[in-house]
């Protein structure tokens, strides 16, 4: 083993630290940063964009829906495969339950979100979820861009994925003094 480690260790794909007696091994490619301090970030883009930009909360989504390709997403085998079902099938409500399961692999602030399915047309094309347990709705509108933010997210990397358009829009959203109470609505439309 020592000889694999040796060869990423001069090829620069890991580093050594030297701890007492014992040699630790860190990946030199990827660097994690404490999500508290992303997300601090974030929320200061969020807010500055809302300063910015009052009222073009749907520019937002047009843009994350535009960039959605750049984002490089590391879908579990499980949700690609859920994916692949969705594409080889007509929409139905069984099918729109999947969105729950992805979503969160992507929204990466909101690991812990409550995602409910709050109606499905007869036809099964169109669907509506409220979402709760956002940070985002900690009684503040600064960061409503968020969800505007997330849906533009969502439409793009569905609409690549299903390669079919995909319409998500934000429907309605409640921000209360108590977090439990606080929630927001998107659709989403397959055509």
């Amino acid at each position: 083993m020592s000889k694999y480690v040796n060869i990423l260790e001069l090829k620069n794909k890991v580093y050594k630290k030297k701890i007492g007696a014992y040699s630790l091994y860190f990946s030199a490619e990827e660097t994690y940063l404490p999500n508290s301090l992303v997300l601090s970030y974030y929320k200061a883009l969020l807010k500055g964009l809302k300063t910015r930009y009052p009222i073009k909360r749907n520019e937002i989504k047009e843009i994350a829906a535009d960039f959605a390709d750049e984002i490089k997403f590391s879908f579990s085998p499980k949700i690609y495969k859920q994916l692949k079902n969705l594409k080889a099938h007509p929409i139905s409500k069984i099918h729109l339950e999947i969105f729950k399961n992805f979503y969160p692999a992507y929204d990466i602030f909101q690991p812990n979100i409550e995602i409910s399915i709050l109606e499905v047309d007869n036809e099964g094309k169109k669907a509506i979820y409220r979402f709760r347990n956002s940070i985002f709705l900690e009684n503040n509108e600064d960061y409503i861009y968020h969800l505007y933010f997330m849906s533009g997210l969502t439409q793009g990397i569905l609409s690549r994925e299903l390669k079919t358009e995909v319409i998500c829009n934000i429907e309605n959203y409640h921000i209360s003094d108590d977090k439990k109470d606080s929630y927001f609505d998107i659709s989403l439309r397959i055509k």
